[in-house]
């Protein structure tokens, strides 16, 4: 071989070395954007799981403990409030998103959902000062909810705009993924606790624990998120001077049809995911007297299945597109959840477990769509404004509301499916929603539609 020739096959080495140097740097760095920014629904879903675990003991501390069954409605009620704060907090995220840069709101989201999470855990219980516990819980729930309120549509809007087209939605059901691992986080730690504590202890101080944790948490996720940088959809209207001046105006003003069609496709998802992870554990408690470890264990165990399941869901969406997926969705819910819901109340493990995985698959599928349709839904000036406050209000109203809902039904109608019929109806909308309003969005630009 001439010096010629080994010149050539070094210098062609050194390329292809650089290229591969240059792909891996650029996963590496998109990779920690994802993590940046998706991160933060940990600790948002932290307290929701938190709140699940510790619902029926929550029911006991801070209300007066005359009828179980009426501290159970009460306890529910305050997880509503909070979700019912939601679209509040989205007016105001929305707001600055818009007009001050979505990288930004996300860093003072972050900041402002920790307080309330950590206030939690030095709360006095009923026992010790009355009626101002359930008070005092009431508040920091609704500043919870408010802080909340432009958290998750804010890092689904910062995935969505920062994805190469075609791996959008996978990319953008991260944020997904980030929720759910809050809720698996919330499940270990109820698991830890409840090993390491008696039930004594545990009522006594043990619970306050994994809500102090959240502090440091929050810290954490503040850190990363410093490497947030602004997105090229957000940099192009303002280099442009197409910043809306008013986002909440312009909203109700130009944007309703794509609010009504967002609260519709939210409808399904979120009662459904409600239903399934907050309602269920605890109805499959009362039922069969389970405690807290075995619940937990148990829906870890679905949580996990969930994070393996969602990104697959979103790269079906990107290869199949938005309105097949958002309709095969809707009725595969609307066809499994009264015959699913009927099979629980047999005293079979097996069954239990079938039905439970079958909800987690179907929730799974939902998640991984629904994310990406809501955003591509909404035009770049105010897109923050209307996905935060399509989606909150969605999940406030009907999201946060379904465990007080479906404990109202039972104890109202006594009909053992009266809850799954109520989820039915949701799914039924959601479905109708996409067959007549939704067009097909894949593939769109996000700069300029």
């Amino acid at each position: 071989m001439n010096l010629s020739t080994r010149t050539k096959k070094q210098a062609l080495v050194a390329t292809l070395n650089g290229k591969r140097n240059g792909v891996h740097l650029a996963i590496m760095k998109y990779t920690n954007t994802i993590v940046s920014s998706s991160i933060g629904n940990v600790l948002e879903w932290y307290d929701f799981g938190l709140f699940t675990i510790f619902s029926a003991l929550f029911g006991r501390l801070f209300f007066p403990v005359y009828d179980q069954k009426a501290g159970m409605i009460a306890t529910f009620g305050v997880f509503a409030v909070g979700f019912l704060c939601r679209p509040i907090g989205a007016l105001i995220f929305g707001y600055l998103g818009d007009r001050t840069g979505r990288a930004k709101t996300l860093r003072l989201s972050i900041l402002m959902i920790t307080l309330p999470t950590l206030l939690i855990g030095f709360l006095p219980t009923y026992d010790q000062i009355g009626i101002f516990a359930p008070t005092l819980l009431i508040i920091i729930r609704m500043l919870q909810g408010i802080s909340i309120g432009g958290e998750y549509s804010g890092n689904l809007i910062y995935l969505a705009e920062t994805a190469p087209t075609q791996y959008r939605a996978a990319i953008t059901a991260c944020a997904s993924m980030g929720s759910n691992i809050g809720i698996l986080l919330a499940a270990i730690v109820g698991i830890i606790t409840t090993t390491l504590f008696t039930p004594v202890t545990l009522d006594d101080w043990g619970w306050r624990i994994p809500y102090v944790l959240s502090g440091l948490l929050g810290l954490f996720i503040y850190y990363y998120r410093l490497n947030l940088k602004e997105t090229s959809v957000f940099k192009y209207l303002r280099a442009e001077n197409l910043l809306t001046q008013n986002p909440i105006k312009t909203v109700f003003k130009y944007n309703l049809p794509q609010l009504l069609r967002t609260l519709g496709l939210v409808c399904m998802g979120t009662t459904f995911y409600y239903f399934c992870f907050i309602f269920l554990p605890l109805y499959l408690r009362q039922q069969f007297t389970l405690s807290i470890r075995h619940i937990s264990i148990l829906m870890s165990c679905l949580i996990l299945l969930m994070i393996i399941l969602i990104p697959l869901a979103g790269l079906l969406c990107d290869k199949f597109g938005r309105k097949k997926m958002l309709v095969f969705n809707a009725t595969f819910i609307f066809l499994i959840i009264v015959p699913g819901f009927y099979l629980l109340n047999f005293s079979s493990s097996i069954l239990i477990i079938f039905t439970l995985v079958i909800f987690t698959f179907a929730s799974s599928l939902e998640q991984g769509t629904t994310s990406v349709a809501i955003v591509e839904n909404f035009p770049p000036p105010a897109r923050y404004t209307g996905v935060s406050f399509g989606y909150n209000l969605g999940n406030g109203l009907l999201g946060g509301t379904v465990p007080f809902i479906s404990e109202w039904l039972f104890f109202k109608t006594n009909l053992l499916i009266a809850p799954a019929l109520y989820i039915a109806i949701c799914a039924g909308i959601t479905l109708l929603v996409s067959l007549f309003f939704v067009k097909e969005t894949k593939g769109i630009n996000l700069t300029t539609e």
